[in-house]
């Protein structure tokens, strides 16, 4: 059932839904449509939890508007939300080249395992959630510049690597940094403990920390995380009625 991601079928997935997802392929592979004319009519190929990633995202964008900042995506995986964060920064506010989307990611799916990742419902191992490669994802970015007001300055940048490896190191070389929004869908607990202690000192009242799994049974390492670095007393815990998953913490 390769129309779920990397192959997996989820105990959380019905039968309507692998029903619903292999009809998806079966009409986008039918249909005599060209590949952008199928793109530019992609409500009717994409799933509703494809949609409602999207307008959350949309969402979410519109609260930083007015908030100076890079945006870090921590799990970068297929580029949904990395070009997500970029079309939106073309559309709404062309002329900010500071408004930097900087992707992390291995590239090679999960590159360790920690016990507090163990949940009982599907342990992650290494390798898993393997997504594009860089190097197809950098052909999209080229792509997207072509459409940028100031192409000749680039604002999508991919960190490639164990991000426990290649946090600290990206700040030392970006002492200017400032971050109005911080994405955390790294699932686990390592890299996501590792990237609040990193890029929390760097954002101001405003900003937006954005958990793609919290409180979910299969990664509670976002949770446990985020309880080991932030106390949530102090914060207001967000989310979308559409949505199960994605929270947000404006500071």
């Amino acid at each position: 059932m390769s129309f779920l991601p990397n192959g997996v079928v989820e105990k959380r997935h019905s039968d309507n839904d692998r029903k619903s997802y292999e009809m998806i392929e079966k009409a986008f592979q039918a249909s005599d449509l060209s590949v952008l004319e199928k793109l530019d009519a992609f409500p009717r190929f994409i799933s509703k939890r494809s949609l409602t990633h999207f307008l959350c995202r949309y969402e979410i964008y519109k609260k930083i508007l007015n908030v100076n900042g890079v945006i870090i995506e921590c799990g970068v995986l297929n580029g949904a939300g990395l070009f997500t964060w970029a079309q939106l920064s073309n559309i709404f506010e062309p002329v900010n080249y500071n408004r930097r989307i900087i992707g992390f990611d291995t590239f090679e799916g999960f590159p360790s395992v920690s016990e507090n990742d163990v949940n009982t419902e599907k342990n992650p191992g290494v390798g898993d959630l393997h997504g594009d490669s860089i190097e197809n994802i950098l052909v999209s970015v080229e792509k997207h510049n072509l459409e940028r007001l100031l192409s000749h300055i680039p604002t999508i940048e991919l960190v490639k690597g164990d991000f426990n490896l290649t946090g600290e190191p990206f700040l030392e070389r970006n002492k200017q940094l400032l971050i109005s929004m911080l994405y955390l869908d790294f699932d686990l607990y390592e890299p996501t403990k590792k990237a609040l202690e990193v890029f929390f000192p760097r954002m101001a009242k405003g900003s937006i920390i954005c958990f793609d799994e919290l409180n979910c049974t299969q990664f509670p390492g976002e949770t446990v995380a985020l309880l080991e670095c932030l106390d949530i007393k102090k914060y207001a815990i967000e989310r979308f009625p559409m949505h199960p998953w994605i929270s947000y913490i404006q500071l």
